[in-house]
């Protein structure tokens, strides 16, 4: 069994910016969302821990010297078996989202600090807006679903390349094709229930084009078209749409590519190119906001076929571990006798057993002066702007993200050592980092939960989960039961997050532009304002 976390000094002063901590005293344990900083000023979610380096790569840049008003957001949505009720839950933000950011409150020019946020009164000559209002917004949407290639695994209904992270998977992706959330082709696939998706959905496959638009500026006179180039000035209407294209539903491959998806989504369809398969999509003169939902750990396989040039970085042919989608391949961690996800979970980081691409290729810590080194991460859709590229992940990290006090002018701060271990001598060496330290401990009633690589639960063919849902209790009769809600480690992604928020690259400072928050939240409100106050903080250079 796993020992509670119990509270000492340092614990306590954690707390201060938490309503409660799952180990100890819950006075506010009946709250809608826990573990998430609500405040606008302590949206500045940021790292105090570790993330050093002497060199910041060819990333490090002069901030724009205009502000922004144009945002690209690109939302991969985990559409495997559990995550019906995480997509309602973002669904249901969608709106809100839409309303701060083209929509933004008012504070006051008199009061010091501006005062609370307020609804702007037009006639009030001392209100001004708090951020700056995007007047023009790219909303794209891919899948975690890239296939099993090399092996039919049941549930995985493309093998070859799942989704293959085309924009718009319901229109584009092969997988979805054969699994549309109102008509299932496949036999076993369930339909959305009535009301999953908005009535504004038709049902028709080509409804909307590769990505949707927002324009709020009068004076554009592409707003308000149909068709292929779906735009719209309307916030209820674009929040409709918004909503039939992120709600996928429950049939996708549960072996999920959230990463790899991303990546082929912006770098390898070329969403900045003007003839790819996402072509239009990213603009430069945007602020880039990426946004991954997912309750599981990123399992994006090597398949040296899209390797790129990036095995070549570190001097070595690629290694494909395709095999690891096979059942009778037992070359990988876990063996034959379990699930095939728990090999993403068993194997230790860059060993011979761990099948994922290493993680300098969605964000690359190299120095600019190391031979081959690759230059196509997602840094590199925005040169020489590093700043303007945000990573969130609303993913299986414990519902209390362990932080740091807010000290004076510096905001409340995630400790990302707590969460993924001690790191060693190169913070950035995600392989060398001792996950055996790394967060573990009580989730109050809702049972024992673990951030800790290779944690496998004793009775289970699955590790200890990374939260539970609020609210829930744990029965330990029932322990690999589906009757509770639970979300695993997803390790990868919060260091990729972890790489967005320290990472010294915007001028040889610490972007501060990575955000994680827990999505066993019984609803998502305060994850997505604190996702949208970051964009907003980003849009206005002062």
């Amino acid at each position: 069994m796993q020992r509670p976390v119990t509270l000492g000094r340092s614990s306590l002063l954690i707390c201060a910016t938490l309503a409660a901590c799952a180990e100890g005293p819950q006075p506010d344990a009946g709250r809608r969302d826990a573990g998430v900083v609500d405040a606008a000023s302590d949206a500045r979610v940021a790292s105090s821990d570790g993330g050093t380096s002497s060199d910041s790569g060819d990333a490090a840049a002069t901030p724009p010297q205009q502000n922004l008003d144009t945002v690209d957001l690109l939302l991969l949505v985990d559409n495997s078996g559990s995550m019906r009720e995480n997509q309602v839950n973002i669904m249901a933000e969608l709106g809100p989202m839409l309303e701060l950011l083209t929509n933004p409150p008012c504070v006051s020019r008199s009061i010091r600090g501006g005062g609370p946020p307020h609804r702007c009164d037009p006639a009030n000559p001392d209100d001004v807006r708090q951020f700056a209002a995007v007047t023009d917004l790219h909303v794209g949407v891919v899948s975690s679903d890239l296939g099993t290639p090399g092996s039919q695994v049941p549930g995985c209904d493309n093998s070859a390349s799942g989704d293959d992270g085309r924009l718009n998977p319901i229109r584009n992706g092969g997988a979805l094709a054969q699994h549309l959330p109102w008509a299932p082709i496949v036999p076993t696939a369930q339909p959305a229930p009535v009301g999953f998706r908005p009535a504004a959905c038709n049902n028709d496959r080509n409804q909307f084009p590769n990505f949707i638009t927002f324009c709020s500026n009068a004076a554009d006179a592409t707003c308000d078209q149909s068709g292929a180039f779906a735009s719209s000035r309307d916030p209820a209407q674009f929040t409709d749409w918004f909503k039939c294209n992120a709600g996928l539903f429950v049939n996708g491959c549960g072996l999920e590519s959230q990463l790899e998806a991303v990546w082929r989504a912006l770098v390898q369809h070329d969403a900045r190119g003007s003839s790819s398969p996402n072509a239009g999509f990213l603009r430069d003169n945007a602020l880039l906001a990426v946004i991954v939902l997912s309750d599981e750990e990123d399992g994006s396989v090597r398949d040296c076929r899209n390797d790129g040039g990036f095995s070549a970085q570190g001097g070595q042919p690629c290694r494909d571990a395709r095999g690891v989608y096979s059942v009778d391949d037992a070359a990988w961690a876990g063996g034959t006798t379990g699930p095939l996800d728990l090999r993403f979970y068993m194997a230790t980081p860059g060993s011979v057993q761990d099948p994922t691409w290493g993680l300098d290729r969605y964000y690359n810590t190299r120095a600019s002066s190391a031979p081959n080194r690759w230059t196509r991460d997602l840094l590199s859709l925005k040169p020489g702007h590093p700043e303007r590229v945000i990573f969130a992940g609303i993913a299986g990290v414990p519902v209390e993200i362990p932080m740091q006090a807010a000290m004076g002018a510096e905001p409340a701060q995630i400790l990302w050592d707590r969460l993924l271990g001690t790191p060693g001598a190169d913070a950035n060496d995600y392989n060398a980092r001792n996950q055996g330290t790394s967060m573990e401990g009580t989730q109050s009633t809702a049972g024992p939960f673990s951030m800790r690589q290779a944690n496998r639960h004793p009775m289970c063919n699955h590790v200890v989960p990374a939260c539970r849902r609020v609210g829930s209790t744990y029965d330990p009769a029932r322990a690999c039961a589906a009757f509770q809600y639970q979300a695993f480690p997803s390790r990868r992604i919060v260091e990729i997050a972890r790489r967005f928020d320290q990472f010294p690259a915007c001028n040889g400072r610490p972007c501060r532009n990575g955000i994680v928050t827990s999505i066993c939240a019984p609803e998502f409100s305060r994850a997505l304002r604190v996702i949208t106050t970051r964009i907003q903080e980003r849009l206005t250079i002062g």
